[in-house]
């Protein structure tokens, strides 16, 4: 039966497979290691086919029927161990990296198991990996260090564990980018495997901060073309490709693009309101930017790169609606990071903060001057569209003259005008047309 099953996970064209009633009836549900068999294979068959999120929703079966087995397990057998290890890969996939992060712990945690010792180093390089991408360098070099001092068993997964542990490793390592995009284009696709989300992650920021902007975009695009196992809005698998394209629209003002990229993300990854924060701020729309910066702070708590991210954005919008001292007190923030601040970590701020902070935060690190790799071509204090503004602007878009514009809006007709001198300025235009295309190519209506 077992053979079967895994049969039918490596075969079928979509998942579902151990959802039908002829199946259903073989199983025995008296049984707690048929119905453990059960959930370990579902989640295997979403997983392999870009549902994450619903794979991981398995994982609440796994641990009930771990509970109930574990007395009657031998220690030695690892099946806890390989659980845990699954579980926290499919949270990976599924954009949950706090509960990643715990379930890698647990596995550390357990007995090292000689004949399975893959399985606990697994644990060290993925947690090292998650690090590596959105946490702590620092944290993701330690793991690293005590995954190899493991012994290494024969298995057929060390392939696909060594090609995690190398790119995690070019992402902290202190070469320059160019050597670490050298490392990373020798490493193949079919060793990083179901990974692969991680991997558009590093080349994405390597390609970014060695300044091939447009090796990135084609890249990207090739990537979106190609069957990887995911699904639109669903999990940190189905989102990445849309975000990191989402970003590039945003920085070469195709805020359209950018919208119509951000609606096939996960609306519940904080990596995608991150993104949406940055996509208010394109479009000039800085108090959401505020509101969603200052909202996400618990969801970046404990993931270094994510909590910089959030503090860049907010420091911009700060900047952008001219609040300078709060701007300054964000930007002392960042600065009194543990550690402070590397200077990869000082690109991920827009080119106006870090000269702020140069001129007036005591505490920030000296900068090497290397292009912002974030919130480049932000529009320009003071040209942030009021809510009014963009009310003014849809009612031009729906090709109401102006009469009918003041008397929708209930404002005298010298008002209007005064209004639309001021959205001119701020797009930087002199023709309602005109304006009303600025306005769609920034997404703001």
């Amino acid at each position: 039966p077992i053979l079967n099953a895994v049969a039918r996970v490596l075969t079928a064209t979509a998942a579902g497979q151990f959802d039908d009633q002829e199946y259903l009836a073989s199983v025995n549900s008296a049984d707690e290691h048929e119905m453990f068999m059960l959930s370990v294979f579902r989640m295997a068959d979403l997983r392999l086919h870009g549902r994450s999120v619903e794979a991981l929703e398995q994982a609440e079966n796994l641990e009930d029927y771990l509970g109930k087995m574990r007395l009657l397990l031998d220690p030695q057998d690892g099946a806890e161990l390989l659980t845990v290890v699954q579980i926290g890969i499919c949270a990976m996939l599924a954009g949950d990296f706090t509960r990643a992060l715990t379930s890698f712990t647990h596995a550390q945690m357990l007995s090292l198991i000689p004949r399975y010792a893959f399985l606990t180093r697994d644990a060290l390089v993925k947690s090292a990996v998650i690090h590596a991408c959105f946490g702590n360098s620092t944290t993701a070099r330690s793991l690293l260090q005590r995954a190899d001092k493991i012994a290494r068993p024969s298995s057929w997964v060390e392939a696909h564990i060594d090609a995690h542990r190398d790119f995690a490793a070019i992402l902290t390592s202190p070469t320059s980018h160019e050597e670490a995009l050298d490392q990373l284009e020798a490493m193949s696709l079919h060793d990083i495997g179901e990974l692969w989300p991680f991997y558009i992650i590093a080349v994405h920021r390597l390609l970014e901060a060695s300044g091939y902007h447009d090796e990135l975009d084609h890249r990207l695009e090739m990537f979106d073309a190609m069957p990887f196992p995911a699904v639109d809005k669903e999990g940190f698998s189905g989102s990445v490709i849309p975000l990191k394209r989402a970003m590039i629209a945003m920085k070469t003002g195709r805020e359209a693009d950018a919208q119509a990229f951000l609606s096939r993300s996960d609306p519940k990854l904080p990596y995608t309101r991150l993104i949406e924060t940055a996509g208010h701020l394109y479009a000039g729309r800085t108090q959401q930017a505020l509101h969603q910066a200052t909202r996400l702070k618990n969801e970046t708590r404990g993931f270094r790169l994510l909590e910089i991210r959030r503090l860049s954005l907010l420091a911009a919008a700060q900047y952008q609606s001219e609040a300078i001292q709060k701007c300054v007190e964000t930007l002392t923030i960042a600065a009194g990071l543990p550690r402070g601040l590397s200077a990869s970590e000082i690109e991920l701020f827009s080119p106006e903060t870090r000269e702020l902070a140069i001129q007036r935060v005591a505490a920030w690190p000296q900068d090497t001057g290397g292009p912002s790799a974030f919130l480049t071509g932000l529009p320009k204090p003071g040209h942030t569209l009021t809510e009014r503004e963009v009310e003014i602007i849809g009612q031009l878009a729906q090709g109401h003259r102006r009469t009918d514009i003041a008397k929708n809006l209930y404002i005298s007709l010298n008002t209007l005008k005064t209004q639309l001198r001021s959205i001119y300025r701020k797009l930087e235009v002199s023709t309602a047309s005109d304006a009303v295309v600025g306005a769609q190519r920034r997404g703001i209506i």
